[in-house]
């Protein structure tokens, strides 16, 4: 009903599970995590237990979309396991393809035998998942632990994972299934979202659902949100869902404390919140999970990988949370941004730790025509959203907004330089490639070197290498690499900006940074139209570009370990070897680079974007 009124392209507070709204709070990141160290590693049972409404549905959706990708995963997924015994096994070897020939649990357990072993011995990984495991009763578990028993002397031939709510760990907690309680090796526990992760929650469902226009939730409306909802997703949708329906009827935009009481008053009323009556979690010291500390580590370096060449393509994978806002604009700077939606993550892509702050220094065009600017950290600004009603929107003169003074601003929540002069896209660009190296660009300081000299000339820095390297092949090459990069454009319209950065690149969607426009995303074939070429700006942290054969250094040793850990090279021993160039080729190979085993430019920024800690990536996932 409301979708026009909000420029929504589809219903952003279905409670229909959809893995296209996944919102990867820390907790479902880890969950993720946990179900994918779970069946990489073939330890057998896994376990994912939460609230109801928590979202452990749409986390195992999106898990069975991932797992799918693989050619080398053989899965299975009962949605309704209230079967009987018999049932259950039909069940499980119909959802494997598996002819029956047999009516007894013998027959069937012994045709599922005989498939595993045949997938074994091809090297695929068989994975079986059981969602609402809550209903499976004490014999039906005990079942499926004799499942467990089919192995190897080496391995465990069948990966089950087991999603319920807590009364699952509660039934598994009894003496007579004290054998399958102690096979579960990994466990995690979904527990709801903060206070804080809410408001993200909202505006990554209102981003995937395209609203074209600004909702506001204002903070106290957030409050009692928060309040009502325990920070349980399914409750959040509810209570939202009214919420747009209450602006809808009062013409606002806006959703403040009234509107939000009245939602909530409503579906308390109607009775329509989703009853969690006994289902808080209940702690037992018998039930071991896997280490929060782990399953932080986990998320932070497990690439989604399940079998030999998986593509992960998680939204925002697994460690980027989505949002949406709109570019500020003031009254007395209507043509400087054009008023839209963007999205924010509320991680940005940048690596963690304290950002560096350079030396600045002007240098002429003629004296460094391909050198990059990179400034400090100090003056640093950033973006207040605003709420702009439904109006049409404001298009600035071309020739006029070509003629302005560039006026620097950062995206909030986004590594993305904002400028209101389109000859200025390219150096914004370049800007951002430099926040996202944890190298911000200090735009007080930029604003009073002159136009000019910021337009057309550079300036260096004095204590770090910054470094501009144009990157090979064609598109799908380029996100090879797993490395954000300055796109050029080609065929464009006046209204354009001829450079952009590419913030994200999964599935058929891109995400790039207009330095002129904001964040926009794009189907993959509309955006291929109008690729030209691309380059990157990166930061040599660990100076890898001047490192000489024979040389023994620590900078080498610290390489050397990256390709230890990657199965590059045996082992460090602090010398650029003949060892060591032949695994920078298997590297430069991996990545379709030329394989000459020495470190150029290109090798040097993916082997700095991969040994920084949460380096700049294209993808929270992949290699």
């Amino acid at each position: 009903m409301y979708k026009k009124f909000f420029g929504l392209e589809e219903e952003p507070f279905n409670l229909t599970p959809d893995s296209r709204f996944l919102f990867l709070s820390e907790r479902h990141r880890e969950a993720l995590a946990t179900l994918t160290y779970g069946v990489k590693e073939r330890k057998g049972f896994i376990l994912l237990t939460g609230e109801i409404g928590s979202g452990k549905t749409t986390v195992c959706r999106a898990f069975v979309n991932e797992l799918m990708r693989s050619n080398t995963i053989k899965l299975a997924l009962i949605l309704n396991p209230g079967l009987s015994e018999l049932e259950l096994l039909k069940a499980i070897n119909d959802e494997f393809q598996i002819p029956s020939f047999y009516n007894t649990k013998k027959g069937l357990i012994d045709e599922l035998n005989r498939f595993l072993l045949e997938q074994n011995q091809r090297g695929n990984n068989v994975v079986l998942i059981i969602d609402e495991a809550q209903t499976l009763s004490p014999e039906l578990l005990e079942q499926i632990r004799m499942l467990s028993n089919l192995e190897t002397e080496s391995e465990k031939l069948l990966q089950i994972v087991l999603i319920g709510q807590p009364e699952l760990r509660d039934t598994l907690s009894l003496s007579q299934l004290e054998q399958l309680n102690q096979r579960i090796a990994v466990r995690y526990h979904l527990t709801p979202l903060t206070e804080s992760e809410v408001h993200a929650y909202i505006l990554h469902r209102l981003f995937v659902a395209k609203a074209s226009v600004a909702i506001e939730f204002t903070p106290e409306a957030l409050k009692l949100l928060y309040k009502a909802s325990r920070g349980i997703p399914r409750r959040i949708n509810v209570i939202c869902d009214r919420a747009l329906l209450a602006c809808y009827t009062n013409a606002t935009y806006t959703v403040d404390e009234k509107i939000m009481e009245q939602a909530i008053e409503e579906v308390t009323r109607g009775g329509e919140l989703p009853s969690d009556e006994g289902q808080k979690t209940k702690s037992s010291g018998k039930l071991p999970r896997l280490d929060p500390e782990k399953a932080k580590a986990v998320g932070r370096r497990l690439a989604l990988w399940i079998g030999a060449g998986i593509a992960s393509t998680f939204a925002l994978a697994i460690a980027v949370a989505i949002g949406i806002r709109l570019a500020n604009v003031r009254a007395a700077d209507v043509e400087d941004y054009r008023p839209r939606v963007t999205p924010s993550p509320s991680v940005s892509p940048s690596p963690t730790g304290p950002q560096k702050k350079l030396n600045l220094k002007q240098v002429s065009q003629s004296e460094a025509q391909s050198q990059i600017v990179a400034v400090g950290e100090n003056g640093e600004t950033t973006v207040t959203p605003a709420v702009t009603k439904a109006a049409p929107t404001p298009t600035p003169d071309w020739a006029t907004l070509r003629l302005k003074n560039p006026h620097w601003k950062y995206e909030k929540n986004v590594p993305l330089v904002r400028v209101n002069n389109p000859r200025a896209a390219l150096r914004a660009a370049q800007f951002s490639m430099l926040k996202m190296w944890g190298f911000p660009v200090d735009l007080a300081e930029i604003a009073k070197m002159g136009d000019d000299v910021v337009i057309n000339g550079v300036l260096q820095s004095d204590n770090v290498k910054i470094k501009e390297v144009r990157l090979p092949g064609n598109f799908y090459d380029i996100v090879k690499l797993n490395v954000p990069a300055i796109v050029r454009l080609k065929d464009i319209g006046p209204d354009k900006s001829e450079y952009v950065v590419l913030l994200r690149a999964e599935g058929e969607a891109v995400t790039v940074g207009d330095p002129v426009w904001g964040v926009k995303t794009y189907k993959t074939r509309d955006f291929l139209k109008h690729f030209d070429s691309a380059t990157a700006v990166y930061v040599d942290t660990n100076q890898l570009t001047s490192i000489q054969r024979g040389e023994s250094s620590e900078r080498v040793k610290a390489l050397q370990q990256y390709l230890v850990d990657r199965g590059y090279l045996a082992k460090p021993t602090g010398k650029f070897d003949v060892d060591t160039s032949e695994a920078i080729k298997k590297f430069q190979a991996y990545f379709k680079l030329s394989e000459t085993g020495q470190i150029d430019d290109i090798t040097a920024m993916l082997l700095n974007s991969r040994m920084m800690e949460n380096g700049p990536r294209l993808t929270a996932t992949g290699d």
